[in-house]
């Protein structure tokens, strides 16, 4: 075993120690509030928006804040040129995922932070595995970075993790996130 996968193994066990220790409903309290939760609402409303904008309901809705637009002068045939209704419905359709993401949070900490005893220890596991997840991503998040960054320190960030018995050099090369973020 390499020093990188000593440090990956200690990383990871100080993850699901904390994760045990917090649990899960105050561990996804922290990770979906403040810059984390808006990071979340974003990406959720990008992957949905095309969903959204494919309802007829929605379709309607623009066409005719585009036509009322237009009615309105040169001014809102300006925004109305700029597609300022795709625009609207990206902040409305935030706003939304915003408000649910908070709602459902609320509930989960709720049911997870109830004082039975059972729901005690299977907040402490999920609060375990959750943590290890995240844990997770984060690390495929510092090497997509990495492979960001390229180059020199790419080559050797990859020589470093070469024969790893956690497979981090396989990993690296084969990062999920390296086709979705590209």
């Amino acid at each position: 075993m390499l020093t990188a996968d000593y440090i990956i193994l200690g990383l990871l066990v100080l993850f699901v120690l904390v994760g045990s220790l917090v649990g899960f409903g105050k561990g996804l309290k922290f990770f979906t509030s403040g810059i984390f939760g808006i990071i979340i609402s974003v990406f959720v409303s990008y992957v949905i928006f095309g969903l959204v904008l494919s309802w007829d309901i929605v379709a309607d809705l623009l066409d005719r804040f585009t036509s009322w637009l237009r009615e309105q002068g040169s001014v809102g045939t300006f925004f109305a040129d700029i597609h300022i209704d795709m625009v609207v419905l990206a902040v409305v359709l935030f706003l939304i995922v915003q408000i649910v993401r908070m709602i459902i949070v609320k509930i989960l900490k709720s049911i997870f932070e109830i004082n039975n005893i059972f729901i005690k220890v299977i907040n402490k596991i999920f609060g375990a595995v959750f943590f290890a997840a995240v844990f997770v991503v984060l690390l495929l998040f510092v090497f997509q970075i990495v492979s960001w960054i390229g180059g020199d320190t790419a080559a050797n960030f990859l020589s470093y993790f070469d024969g790893s018995a956690l497979l981090l050099d396989k990993l690296y090369l084969n990062n999920p996130l390296n086709s979705f973020l590209s």
